[in-house]
């Protein structure tokens, strides 16, 4: 799914790509796929930012301003039965876009089997408990809490563990953690955790399912890993 916001690499952005993937662009994330030679299937929103690159592509004008477009392209995956969500373009360029990108995301967590958002540095996703990811000792692992509160937090194979404790912004941070070894466990009680972890450039996985990623990408990697990141 292409936003409007900061490029991705056209490496990136081509290993997308596969012959069965659906490439929708949220209104202006059309544009992106111009530059690099990507045509979406379809561009979904109030159309105010596509510049007209593809004539062809078929498009869905919705003027409703209580939703933003990245919100109409994802019910519109929804509604076709669409499992698996690669969000890229969804960061960078403006910060209210990129906060409000990340509320979308809490909106349509229970959507889909894998709702992943994904720039040139790093891979997001909303996560359920329990959570287990093959990880490298010294890998960065942030924890947000996307709704305001996560309570309960507890982790295996962090240098700076949790046991209960409860994320609250503003007031309890979880970024720029650390993994120790080849996994990390976590469990919370209730809550929208958001878990934020560098690209892996070695393995060039995205995970979408809570265990081993399996869509192929490029990336970049702090250390070599001793694994796939999940």
């Amino acid at each position: 799914m292409l936003c409007d916001g900061e490029k991705p690499s056209v490496e990136q952005l081509h290993a997308l790509r596969m012959e069965d993937t659906l490439v929708i662009a949220a209104d202006g994330g059309g544009n992106i796929g111009k530059d690099w030679e990507i045509r979406p299937d379809l561009i979904i929103g109030d159309l105010d930012s596509d510049d007209g690159s593809w004539p062809d592509v078929k498009r869905l004008y919705d003027p409703d301003q209580d939703t933003n477009d990245l919100e109409k392209a994802l019910e519109y995956a929804h509604v076709q039965g669409v499992s698996r969500i690669t969000i890229i373009g969804g960061t960078g360029e403006r910060l209210d876009h990129t906060l409000k990108n990340l509320s979308v995301m809490v909106r349509y967590k229970e959507a889909f089997e894998g709702l992943v958002l994904l720039d040139n540095y790093m891979k997001a996703r909303l996560i359920s408990s329990p959570f287990t990811m093959s990880t490298w000792a010294g890998m960065k692992v942030s924890l947000v809490a996307a709704s305001g509160k996560v309570t309960g937090i507890v982790s295996e194979g962090l240098l700076y563990p949790w046991s209960g404790q409860d994320l609250i912004v503003g007031h309890y941070d979880g970024t720029s953690n650390q993994a120790t070894g080849e996994q990390v466990t976590l469990r919370f009680e209730e809550g929208d955790l958001l878990l934020i972890v560098p690209l892996d450039g070695q393995s060039r996985r995205v995970a979408q399912d809570g265990q081993l990623g399996h869509d192929e990408l490029p990336g970049h990697a702090e250390q070599p890993p001793a694994g796939s990141i999940s």
